[in-house]
């Protein structure tokens, strides 16, 4: 009987110092998190009115990084009303059950991108900070924006171009799914 109290006493206290040495309050070096403030990018956060993006360009040469800045802004605005656009597109024919969906989807997809290149000329920059690094490199960080409706004019001017399209084009429910879409993307950022 004493022996199975000590087994037992012995049992408990092993536990009890196997489970001390594994938890408790550990300090670690050298995987410190430090949060850094982006230039630019707060302003570059799309709403329900807006498009917009923010981006970085490096070089040696100011003006370069400027230009890359600009170019690289522009490339991650244009995609994002792509993807905005397409999945406004994909919506609007699935509520609508249009006929030959995938040739309308097709024309409209290649009808929206030429919008995109075109309204591109219309953005506005709403925030540019140049500075230099410690690699003697330039870096500007830049935010554009273009109106959500300047995007949607453009698209809905295409459309009434294109008499195929625009017969089977709902202007009042295409706008509704645009704006749900533009709320959508207000709400993930």
């Amino acid at each position: 009987m004493k022996m199975k109290i000590g087994s037992l006493s012995l049992a408990f206290v092993l536990t009890l110092f196997l489970l001390s040495s594994c938890g408790g309050s550990k300090t670690t070096t050298g995987n410190k998190f430090k949060e850094i403030t982006v230039p630019c990018s707060k302003e570059g956060r799309s709403n329900s009115d807006y498009f917009r993006a923010s981006s970085v360009g490096k070089s040696r040469d100011l003006a370069t990084s400027k230009e890359k800045a600009l170019l690289l802004t522009k490339q991650r605005l244009a995609s994002l009303i792509s993807s905005t656009l397409k999945s406004v597109t994909e919506r609007y024919v699935n509520d609508m059950q249009i006929g030959e969906e995938t040739e309308f989807e097709q024309t409209f997809e290649n009808m929206t991108r030429d919008v995109v290149k075109q309204k591109l000329q219309d953005i506005t920059i709403i925030c540019e900070k140049t500075g230099e690094n410690d690699k003697g490199e330039f870096e500007t960080y830049m935010a554009l924006e273009v109106k959500k409706d300047v995007i949607y004019n453009g698209v809905d001017k295409g459309i009434s171009k294109d008499k195929k399209l625009a017969a089977q084009y709902d202007r009042m429910k295409f706008k509704e799914k645009f704006d749900e879409e533009m709320n959508q993307l207000k709400d993930e950022q």
